[in-house]
C-alpha cells in the first residue's frame, strides 16, 4: 500500500509563494488563527476541524461570489497541515483532508441531492501554478439548485495512498445509501472536449506521477489492497438522451467515448459492456488514471451495495495553468450538461434494486 505522505506537496510551497503568492496566501489567515487556537485550546481537534470547515466553505463562496478559482483551496489545505506538522500534530491531519475537501458523512437533507465530484491541482512539477477546472466547477456548484436537485460537491487528493486508503469508497458509501440521492457525476480535467467516460475499468497504469510523484505503472495486480470487481463496468447517466437534448454548438465539444485497451484486443471500441466481457482492463474509456478509478470505484461500490442512482464520470477539457475566461466558459457548457442530466433523472428514491 502507498502510504499518505505530504512531504512531496509541502516542499513545493516555496516555489508556489515565489510565483502565485496572492494565490497560496488567500487562506493563509485560517492557518494563523488555528496556530492561534491550538496555543489555547483544551481541544485541539475541535480547533482543527473548525479550521478545515471554514476553509471549505470560504472556498465555496470566494468561487460563487468572486475568484474563479480552486488553488488557493489546494495551498490553503496545505498551510493547514503545516501548521499541525510544525506543531507536531500530525495526527489531526485526516481531519483536514476530509472536512475541507467536505467528504464528511453527513447527509441529511430534505431536498433531492445531485453529488459532484473534482479533483485537486496536479502537474505540479510541470506547472506549480497548474488549477484543475474540476475543482472550480465543484467549488462553484456547492449548495447551488440545478433543476430539482440541490448539489453537495466534494474535492479529490491526486494521490494513489488516498485511494489505496479507501477515501473514494468511504467518501460514497452514505451517499449511494442515502435515499436523498438521486445523481453522480465524478469529474476531472481530461482532453481536449468533454468526454462522458462510458467504461471505466480496473486498472492502473498511467505514466504521470501523482502528487506525492508516485508513479504506478501497468502490473498484473496494481492494486494494494486488491481491488474485488469486474474488469469494466458501463456507468449509468442517461447521455443518448442528454445528447439528443443538446444545443448544436454544444454538441461539438462533447464525445461519449467508448474507447478502451484491454490485454486480450488492444485498443478497441466498444460497442457494449457484453462486448469486454471476459476481458482483462488496461485503460478505461478514461484512461488508466485516478479520474478512471474514481468512476470505476463508485460504480463497484455500487455494485455491491445494490442502488440504482445514476453515476457517471465526465473529463472536462484540460488547460495549462490558469485562465479564468476559459475557465469560465467550459464551466458554462458542463453547466448546460448537468442541467441536462438532472433533468433526465428519474425523481424516484435511491432505493435497492
Amino acid at each position: 500500500m502507498v502510504e499518505r505522505d505530504l512531504s512531496v506537496e509541502l516542499s513545493r510551497l516555496p516555489l508556489a509563494r515565489e510565483q502565485i503568492p496572492n494565490v497560496v496566501e488567500r487562506y493563509a489567515n485560517i492557518a494563523i488563527r488555528l496556530e492561534q487556537d491550538l496555543n489555547s485550546s483544551a481541544n485541539p481537534q475541535q480547533s482543527v476541524r473548525k479550521a478545515a470547515d471554514l476553509l471549505w466553505e470560504q472556498a465555496c463562496v470566494d468561487v460563487q461570489t468572486n475568484v474563479f478559482d480552486d488553488r488557493s483551496l489546494y495551498w490553503g489545505r496545505l498551510l493547514l497541515s503545516q501548521t499541525l506538522s510544525e506543531r507536531k500534530l500530525e495526527s489531526f491531519v485526516p481531519i483536514v483532508e476530509q472536512v475541507s475537501r467536505n467528504l464528511g458523512p453527513s447527509l441529511s437533507s430534505s431536498e433531492r441531492l445531485a453529488i459532484v465530484s473534482g479533483f485537486d491541482p496536479f502537474g505540479l512539477n510541470a506547472n506549480v501554478q497548474q488549477c484543475n477546472p474540476s475543482g472550480v466547477f465543484a467549488l462553484a456548484l456547492n449548495g447551488k439548485k440545478i433543476g430539482n436537485f440541490r448539489v453537495k460537491s466534494m474535492i479529490f487528493p491526486v494521490r494513489y495512498a488516498d485511494f489505496d486508503d479507501l477515501c473514494v469508497e468511504n467518501a460514497f458509501q452514505t451517499v449511494l445509501n442515502s435515499d436523498a440521492t438521486g445523481l453522480v457525476v465524478t469529474v476531472s480535467m481530461g482532453r481536449d472536449g468533454f468526454d462522458l467516460e462510458r467504461f471505466p475499468a480496473k486498472c492502473r497504469g498511467a505514466s504521470q506521477p501523482d502528487n506525492q510523484d508516485v508513479v504506478i505503472t501497468q502490473l498484473s495486480e496494481p492494486f494494494d489492497p486488491p481491488l474485488d470487481g469486474l474488469s469494466f463496468f458501463e456507468f449509468s447517466l442517461p447521455a443518448e438522451a442528454m445528447l439528443a437534448d443538446m444545443r448544436s454548438e454544444s454538441l461539438s465539444r462533447i464525445a461519449d467515448n467508448r474507447h478502451v485497451t484491454t490485454i486480450e484486443d488492444g485498443a478497441v471500441e466498444a460497442s457494449s459492456l457484453s462486448s469486454l466481457e471476459g476481458k482483462q482492463a488496461v485503460s478505461g474509456s478514461g484512461g488508466n488514471f485516478l479520474s478512471n478509478e474514481i468512476s470505476y470505484r463508485v460504480l463497484n461500490l455500487q455494485s455491491k451495495l445494490g442502488t440504482s442512482v445514476p453515476i457517471g464520470h465526465i473529463h472536462v477539457p484540460r488547460i495549462s495553468g490558469y485562465n479564468e475566461d476559459t475557465i469560465r466558459q467550459d464551466f458554462a457548457l458542463f453547466k448546460e450538461m448537468l442541467s441536462m442530466l438532472a433533468s433526465l433523472t428519474p425523481s424516484q428514491s435511491n432505493a435497492a434494486t
